[in-house]
């Protein structure tokens, strides 16, 4: 009965031993967008192809990320890390060797964001006007949660701002937002619901 015991114990240690690896894996799926598109992505000196772009990217931290399109200035940054909550799981239930074994994976870490949408600035002085699809993507982006909260709730400013921008009449202005509602219940990634609203409302 104890050889059974600790035979069982081993087990289930040894399955937890690489929680978040197991759970989450060492690698994620980022999605990366330009303005304009067509920008190449670079990471950590790896190219990995060009705006727009969804691909599985290494977890690690201090990974740099590099749009380059040619007649723009390069944009270099960052990509954001924080502990994977699986990791804390690991730790309690695969003790030190599980942590051990996530921290050597990478698994301990996760992107956040996991969606990345630069404006890229032109060499030239004249450059690029500023574009409505373009502005119909930064605000989503950047006010993801608060736009959603805001056409769930029948309209707020920032929702005025993207009805300003499609050019939605006073009158149009109840109903509009109900069917961006519906898209916005039905896409959860931010960049393609902002291209189909600029698709569906022939935004130029």
């Amino acid at each position: 009965m104890k050889s059974l015991l600790l035979l069982t114990l081993s087990i289930l240690v040894s399955l937890a031993s690489g929680c978040a690896s197991i759970v989450t894996g060492t690698d994620q799926n980022l999605t990366f967008n330009s303005e304009p598109e067509d920008a190449t992505v670079t990471v950590s000196g790896r190219v990995l192809g060009k705006t727009p772009l969804t691909v599985l990217v290494d977890k690690g931290t201090n990974q740099s990320i590099t749009f380059e399109k040619e007649g723009y200035k390069t944009h270099t940054a960052q990509l954001s890390t924080t502990t994977n909550p699986w990791f804390f799981g690991n730790v309690v239930f695969g003790g030190l060797v599980g942590s051990t074994t996530d921290g050597v994976s990478g698994a301990i870490h996760e992107f956040s964001p996991d969606q990345y949408f630069v404006t890229l600035t032109p060499d030239s002085p004249t450059g690029l006007s500023s574009s409505r699809p373009r502005k119909i993507k930064e605000l989503l982006i950047a006010f993801s949660g608060e736009i959603r909260h805001e056409l769930a709730s029948g309209g707020g400013d920032k929702v005025a701002t993207i009805l300003g921008i499609i050019g939605i009449d006073q009158s149009e202005k109840e109903t509009t937002v109900k069917a961006l509602n519906q898209l916005a219940l039905s896409n959860e990634n931010d960049l393609e619901l902002a291209q189909t609203i600029i698709d569906i409302y022939n935004v130029k």
